[in-house]
C-alpha cells in the first residue's frame, strides 16, 4: 500500500491513486473503521500560486458551511495551522464516500429510465440545488459523477463546488475548453461571474440523458455545439409528457435569461405543482431599439411608449401617405442599419432585403426576380405626420427615404372608370336629345365630353400601386405605465443594473402591469383578487432591496480586476518583493470572492422573489368576474341578433 501523502490525524489506507481530476490529486482510501473516503489535494504547481490556494481553501470553507445541504461530510482538512500559508504544503481535504451508487453509474445502467422515476430524482436534485442557491453557493460542475444516490434513497453531493479554482489556474483557455464537461453551461467559458441558472443547464442535461439515454448536444462542451436548440425529449421518446418536454428544453437554453428562474420552479414542475411554460417572446422599442417583452407598453430603458408609429385609420385616401426607400449601398453596414431600424418598426420576421443597386442591366433576370428595385415601398397607409417621423428615424441611421402621397387604390380607380361610363352615357343621351332640344342637347353633350376627357386624363398614367414590403407593429395591449409599483421598478433601472438584473426587473414590471389591468376589469371580484394579490407589495419591496444590493455589489466588483491582481502577484513574486507588499493584493482577492458569494445570494433572492410574484400573478389572473362575463355574452348575443336583422333587411 502507498504511503499517505499528507500529514493527517485520521488513520487510513490508500486503495487507489493518485488520479488528477480538475485542480486536485485524488486518492481512494479506507478509514480504520472500514468506511470508504476520498483524499483530495490541490495540485502542487497550483498551490504555489497564493491566489489559487486561497480560492481553494475558501471553497472548502464554504462547502463545510453548507454540510447540512446534502454535502458529503468532511472528516479532516489541512495542513494546520493555516492552509492559506503559501510556505506550507498544498492544502487538502478528506471526505467520506456516502454508500450508494453514483448518478453517473445510475445513468449508464438505467437511462432511459421510467419517466416518473426521472421526475422524482430530478425534483430531489432541484431541491438540493435550491438549498445551496439559498446559501449563495453555485456549483458550476454539475456532472453526474459528483452525486451519489444513497442506499436509503438520499441524494448526496460529493466533489462539487471547486470549478472556480480551475478557471483561476495557469492552464490555457484551450485546455479548459477541451476539459469542459457537456454538463457545464456555455456561459462558464465566456463569463467570470455566473448566476444560479448556470446550474440549471447542467440539471437539464442530466434530465435529458435520464429520459433519452443520450446527451442533448453530444460529448463536447456546450459552447461548441452546432445546434443551439436540442431536439425535444419527446422526439426521441414519444411518451415524454409536454410539461417535462418544456421544462427540460428551457433548462437547456443557451441564454440564461430563457431558463427557469430558480431550481424550485423546476422542482415544482417536475412534481406537477406548476405549469412548465413561460413566455419569453420579445419585441423592440421603436424609440430606442432596446429589447422588451411583448405586451410591455413602457420601455424600461428609455421610458418611452414601446410603439410610436401606427397605420392611419382615416377614410380619406388623399390623407394616406407612404414611405419609400430611395437610396441603397452595397456595404455591409448599410444592410445592418436597415435591418436594425426596420426590425424595430415592423411586425413579424423581416424578409430578405436584397436590393437592386446601381444599373439593373448588371443583374441577370433570375437575380432581378429575387431583388427589390428602388424606390422600395416600405410602409403605406400612414398619416403624413407619421410618415415624416419615420423618414426622420431612417435619416438618423443615414438611410435615405421619401414621403409620398399614397397612389389611388384600385377601388377608387374603378369608381373613376364608373364615372367615365356615366359621362359616356350622358353624351349618348344628349345626342338623342339634340334632335328634340338642340340647345339643351348640345350643353349636356359638351359637359359629358368634358367629364369623359378629364376622367380619361386622370387615369391614363395611373399604375397599380406597389404593395408595401412591411407592416408597422401594432400597439400591444397593456395597462398604462403610470402604476406606482411599475414606476418603482422602472426607477430601479435608471441606475443601470447589469443585464441579468435588468431582464428580471423588466419581466416583473410587466407582470404587475397585467395584474393591475386585470383588476380594473373584474369589478365584482376585486375583494377576492386583492386578497390573493396582497403579497405583491412586500414582494416588490424585496425585489427593490435585492436589486439595489446587486447594483452596489456590481459597482464594487467593477473596481476589482481579478486578472490584474493575479498578474500583480506573479510580478511581485518574480521580482522577489517582500510578502508584506502582496498583502493588499491578497486582501483584494478575498474581497472579490466575498462579493461573488454575496452577489450569488442576492441574485438568488431576486429570482426567488420573482418566482413568487409569478405564482401570485397566475393566481390573480385566474380570478374572473362572472357578472362581467355574463355581460359580455349578452353583448355578443345582441350583436349577433343585430347583424342578423341587418342581413335580413339587406336581402329584402
Amino acid at each position: 500500500m502507498s504511503e499517505v501523502p499528507v500529514a493527517t490525524q485520521t488513520a487510513m489506507t490508500i486503495i487507489d491513486g493518485p488520479e488528477r481530476r480538475g485542480s486536485e490529486q485524488r486518492w481512494r482510501v479506507r478509514l480504520a473503521d472500514g468506511r470508504s473516503a476520498l483524499l483530495g489535494r490541490l495540485l502542487p504547481e497550483l498551490a504555489d500560486d497564493p491566489a489559487i490556494r486561497r480560492r481553494y481553501v475558501r471553497d472548502l470553507d464554504r462547502l463545510a458551511d453548507v454540510s447540512d445541504c446534502g454535502i458529503a461530510p468532511l472528516v479532516e482538512r489541512g495542513p494546520l495551522p493555516d492552509p492559506r500559508d503559501p510556505h506550507s504544503p498544498p492544502p487538502w481535504r478528506l471526505r467520506l464516500d456516502p454508500p450508494g451508487t453514483t448518478l453517473a453509474a445510475w445513468l449508464r445502467s438505467r437511462a432511459p429510465a421510467p419517466i416518473d422515476e426521472v421526475a422524482g430524482l430530478g425534483a430531489t436534485l432541484a431541491d438540493r440545488l435550491a438549498e445551496l442557491h439559498d446559501r449563495g453557493v453555485i456549483l458550476r460542475d454539475l456532472a453526474p459523477r459528483g452525486f451519489v444516490i444513497g442506499d436509503d434513497g438520499e441524494l448526496w453531493l460529493t466533489d462539487v463546488g471547486l470549478t472556480r479554482v480551475d478557471i483561476l489556474s495557469t492552464r490555457t483557455a484551450a485546455s479548459l475548453l477541451v476539459e469542459s464537461s457537456p454538463y457545464a453551461s456555455p456561459e462558464q467559458l465566456t463569463r467570470t461571474l455566473v448566476d444560479p441558472r448556470s446550474d440549471l443547464f447542467g440539471l437539464g442535461v442530466i434530465l435529458y440523458r435520464a429520459l433519452t439515454g443520450v446527451l442533448p448536444f453530444g460529448d463536447g462542451p456546450a459552447l461548441l455545439r452546432d445546434d443551439q436548440t436540442a431536439a425535444p425529449p419527446s422526439s426521441l421518446r414519444r411518451e415524454v409528457p409536454a410539461a417535462l418536454d418544456e421544462i427540460v428544453g428551457r433548462c437547456l437554453k443557451i441564454d440564461p435569461e430563457a431558463r427557469p428562474a430558480t431550481a424550485r420552479e423546476v422542482a415544482a414542475v417536475l412534481r406537477g405543482e406548476a405549469p412548465a411554460a413561460a413566455s419569453m417572446e420579445r419585441a423592440t422599442c421603436q424609440a430606442c431599439g432596446e429589447s422588451l417583452r411583448l405586451g410591455q407598453r413602457l420601455c424600461l430603458s428609455c421610458g418611452s411608449e414601446a410603439v410610436l408609429f401606427e397605420h392611419t385609420d382615416v377614410d380619406d385616401e388623399n390623407e394616406r401617405w407612404a414611405l419609400e426607400l430611395t437610396r441603397a449601398s452595397e456595404d455591409a453596414d448599410f444592410g445592418k442599419r436597415l435591418r436594425r431600424v426596420l426590425g424595430a418598426l415592423s411586425v413579424g420576421e423581416l424578409p430578405a432585403m436584397n436590393l437592386v443597386i446601381g444599373d439593373a442591366r448588371m443583374y441577370s433576370k433570375a437575380e432581378l426576380a429575387r431583388r427589390h428595385r428602388l424606390p422600395l415601398r416600405l410602409f403605406d397607409d400612414l398619416s403624413k405626420e407619421t410618415a415624416e417621423e419615420l423618414r426622420a428615424r431612417l435619416k438618423d441611421e443615414k438611410l435615405v427615404a421619401r414621403v409620398i402621397r399614397k397612389p389611388m387604390t384600385v377601388g377608387r380607380r374603378q369608381r373613376r372608370i364608373a364615372l367615365s361610363v356615366i359621362a359616356l352615357v350622358s353624351v349618348i343621351a344628349a345626342t338623342f336629345l339634340f334632335f328634340v332640344e338642340p340647345i339643351a342637347g348640345a350643353i349636356i353633350a359638351s359637359l359629358g365630353l368634358i367629364a369623359l376627357l378629364v376622367t380619361a386624363l386622370s387615369t391614363r398614367k395611373k399604375k397599380t400601386p406597389p404593395a408595401p414590403l412591411l407592416r408597422l407593429r401594432p400597439a400591444p395591449v397593456a395597462l398604462p405605465a403610470s402604476d406606482p409599483l411599475v414606476t418603482r421598478l422602472a426607477g430601479l433601472l435608471q441606475a443601470k443594473p447589469s443585464a441579468d438584473v435588468r431582464e428580471q426587473v423588466a419581466e416583473l414590471a410587466l407582470l404587475i402591469q397585467r395584474l393591475v389591468d386585470h383588476r380594473a376589469s373584474v369589478v365584482g371580484e376585486r375583494a377576492e383578487l386583492d386578497r390573493i394579490t396582497e403579497p405583491v407589495v412586500p414582494l416588490v419591496d424585496l425585489i427593490e432591496t435585492q436589486t439595489r444590493a446587486l447594483i452596489e455589489i456590481d459597482r464594487e466588483l467593477a473596481d476589482l480586476d481579478e486578472g490584474a491582481m493575479v498578474r500583480s502577484l506573479g510580478t511581485s513574486e518574480a521580482r522577489g518583493e517582500a510578502e508584506s507588499g502582496r498583502a493588499p493584493i491578497l486582501a483584494g482577492l478575498d474581497r472579490l470572492r466575498a462579493l461573488e458569494d454575496q452577489r450569488a445570494r442576492a441574485l438568488h433572492r431576486l429570482l426567488s422573489a420573482g418566482d413568487l410574484l409569478r405564482r401570485t400573478a397566475d393566481l390573480g389572473l385566474a380570478v374572473h368576474d362572472p357578472e362581467a362575463a355574463h355581460e359580455r355574452q349578452v353583448a355578443l348575443a345582441l350583436r349577433a341578433l343585430g347583424a342578423g336583422e341587418s342581413g335580413d333587411s339587406g336581402a329584402t
